[in-house]
């Protein structure tokens, strides 16, 4: 029974992992998706005939403002779409660690109460 617990606690904490480096994910995405919409915001300020550049390699290269409004619409809906498939992932994995944590405390339980009879027995035997 012991050795059940143990493997039990041992998912316990590699979900608690898994969940951890979810949360560092998604912490890194809603940091890109303010970061794009700062700069969503930006370009909504410029003129039509204002120039923007785009660095490609160590060159800074014209770049189309519409083009380039587009671009960061994409980016930001990509990233948008990746933030949902996380939140996702994360409360799948709150679900898995609830459940693991009951089954963690009903053997938890299932243990002291065979430790109690066994002590009881031991008691009405002496």
């Amino acid at each position: 029974m012991s050795s059940a617990v143990d493997a039990e606690i041992a998912e316990f904490r590699a979900i608690q992992e898994s969940m951890g480096k979810l949360r560092s994910d998604q912490q890194v995405l809603m940091q890109q998706h303010t970061e794009n919409e700062m700069v969503k915001e930006e370009l909504d300020r410029l003129n039509s005939d204002s120039c923007v550049y785009k660095k490609v390699g160590p060159v800074l290269m014209k770049h189309d403002l519409d083009e380039a409004k587009q671009t960061v619409s994409k980016r930001l809906e990509f990233i948008s779409n990746e933030l949902e498939k996380v939140s996702d992932k994360i409360s799948a994995k709150e679900r898995l660690a609830e459940s693991s944590a009951r089954k963690i405390q009903e053997m938890q339980k299932a243990m002291q109460a065979a430790a109690a009879e066994a002590v009881q027995q031991i008691k009405a035997n002496s």
